[in-house]
């Protein structure tokens, strides 16, 4: 007789776990008993909150587990072995994800499952089996940042889980003398507990300290640990890296953002035990550590405030020395991005890499934006492009590019009638031939009337009414610059290409995203960009209804 896969995966277990039961110790230790715990609380919420193929043996396996943490004469052996065996299966029952496709968008404020804006900058992501924990600064109120937490299968659903460090409740002095930026989040393996490190800071940045805290449970009321400069040294913007041995490492600016410090972490990963200074004088910030095979990758940003700047790739066969020279990947703005964080999503047939940035002061801090974007990395070189929308499947670590002129009105017949100018070999028409290499540019800025911003426009007739319900206007993207970007606009209407009426205008353009109006229909659209003394422009769209 043929016994299936999921009877052989239980009996095994049973085994493992019942043996523990039976061969019962003198008692363990109290840390043993709460690593299991710890371990335990996880699969009972991944067994909660999922409905997998062999989720009744997975079940089986969290109930023997829990039948030999509590009782008393178990010892720490015997509760390794039903650790063991409880991750075993957590594990096989992970293995029966489904495949599934999501499309994740860019661009716009990501909202929970309370409908609210999700407020988690400077992100700070783990993955407990099937399920991303997020956690990041709530500039709600922009100037006293505390923490939420946030969880999702597909990083586009997003639930409210706690804030998880808050105002005047887990420190006195958050909230008024003291404001968290940049918090990270390690699951500590061994000890079975969640640990938080962030840029521990006062409110005219004079402190330059890490801030540690911890608890028990993921989504629970983290208790503060330590608050000071590591080793004594000054330290502000930060992030963390977990080794696939189980180090784990702090990384900040260090001696007023002049240099970058490398802190290995004890065992527990509360305290530093020792530091290496990486690119003396360098000033960068917002490092971002990942792993490939035996090569280290970091990307890191300069210092320019809030304001984006080229992102900068570094490699190295050894995380504390032999870093190769700085290089600049993507465009001169990052894609108006800063570095966050870097997700591996491994699959059943492929790994993909996840860059996480901040869109920072889009168009304010509270408003600021979380992009998404899969990237690869070479032996020397990291393929980091801009991809405004993307299908990815967690459960095989595939993702692929999606048509961007899916939904799109159809330009066959538009026809640019006037415009402000162009320059020699960068014409208006290139701004709906379907090529994103190639960019409109106009250079003409002279003021419409004394006292009005400069002006560049182009107005297009489509031939025909087109029924729309916004538009998006892509920016160049290409590594040599990023002049021109459009930050103040205005689209306006007309039936007939004499009476105009404004759909949509503002102070901030959102960078490569649908910008929603009122459905309508019009024949002839002027775009214009205000204020610039130049304007460029890859594509002109409008999404249809």
């Amino acid at each position: 007789m043929r016994l299936s896969r999921n009877v052989i995966a239980a009996a095994t277990i049973a085994m493992a776990c019942q043996g523990a039961v039976w061969a019962l110790g003198n008692g363990g230790s109290d840390a043993q008993q709460k690593r299991l715990e710890s371990h335990l609380r996880i699969a009972r919420d991944f067994a909660t909150n999922s409905d997998y193929a062999g989720k009744e043996t997975f079940r089986k396996a969290i109930t023997l587990a829990e039948q030999v943490n509590a009782n008393p004469a178990s010892g720490d052996k015997e509760r390794q072995q039903a650790l063991e065996a409880l991750k075993k299966a957590s594990k096989e029952y992970l293995a029966n994800r489904p495949g599934e496709w999501v499309r994740i968008k860019n661009g716009k404020m990501w909202t929970d499952d309370r409908g609210r804006e999700v407020q988690a900058h400077g992100a700070g992501f783990i993955l407990l089996n099937d399920t991303y924990y997020m956690i990041g600064e709530d500039r709600s109120d922009k100037w006293r940042p505390d923490v939420n937490m946030y969880s999702s299968k597909d990083l586009k659903n997003w639930k409210f889980e706690n804030k998880i460090i808050a105002n005047e409740k887990t420190h006195p002095e958050l909230g008024s003398t003291r404001m968290i930026e940049r918090p990270k989040l390690f699951f500590n393996d061994s000890t079975g507990q969640f640990v938080v490190w962030c840029h521990w800071e006062a409110r005219d940045y004079s402190a330059s300290e890490a801030g540690v805290f911890v608890s028990d449970s993921v989504a629970g009321d983290y208790t503060f640990h330590s608050g000071g400069r590591p080793l004594g040294i000054k330290s502000r913007d930060c992030n963390i890296f977990l080794d696939d041995d189980g180090t784990a490492y702090f990384i900040s600016t260090i001696e007023e953002n002049t240099d970058l410090g490398l802190f290995r972490l004890s065992d527990d990963y509360l305290e530093p035990v020792d530091y290496t200074v990486l690119f003396p004088g360098d000033r960068r910030e917002a490092p971002a550590i990942a792993r490939k095979g035996d090569r280290y990758y970091m990307l890191s940003s300069a210092c320019t405030g809030w304001d984006p700047n080229p992102a900068n790739l570094s490699y190295t066969d050894t995380l504390t020395k032999g870093w190769s020279p700085l290089h600049k990947v993507g465009n001169p703005i990052a894609f108006d991005t800063q570095a966050a964080s870097i997700i591996k999503v491994e699959g059943s047939k492929d790994t993909t890499y996840l860059y996480i940035g901040d869109r920072w002061q889009d168009p304010n801090l509270p408003e600021s934006k979380t992009i998404i974007f899969p990237i690869s990395f070479t032996d020397t070189d990291c393929a980091f492009n801009y991809v405004p929308e993307f299908d990815i499947n967690f459960a095989t670590g595939e993702w692929r590019p999606v048509d961007l002129r899916e939904g799109m009105a159809d330009r066959s017949g538009w026809k640019v009638i006037e415009s402000s100018g162009e320059k020699a070999g960068n014409p208006v028409g290139n701004i709906f031939d379907g090529d994103l290499t190639t960019i409109w540019i106009d250079e003409a800025a002279t003021p419409t009337a004394e006292g009005e911003d400069a002006i560049q426009y182009f107005v297009i007739d489509a031939g025909k009414p087109v029924a729309y319900k916004g538009f998006r206007a892509t920016p160049r993207s290409d590594a040599g610059s990023s002049e021109g970007l459009v930050r103040k606009y205005r689209l306006e209407t007309s039936a007939d290409g004499k009476k105009w009426a404004t759909v949509s205008e503002g102070d901030w353009l959102p960078y490569w995203t649908y910008v929603d109006t009122d459905p309508e229909s019009a024949r002839y659209f002027r775009f214009s960009s205000l204020g610039n003394h130049s304007t460029s422009l890859a594509e002109f769209d409008l999404i249809a209804q």
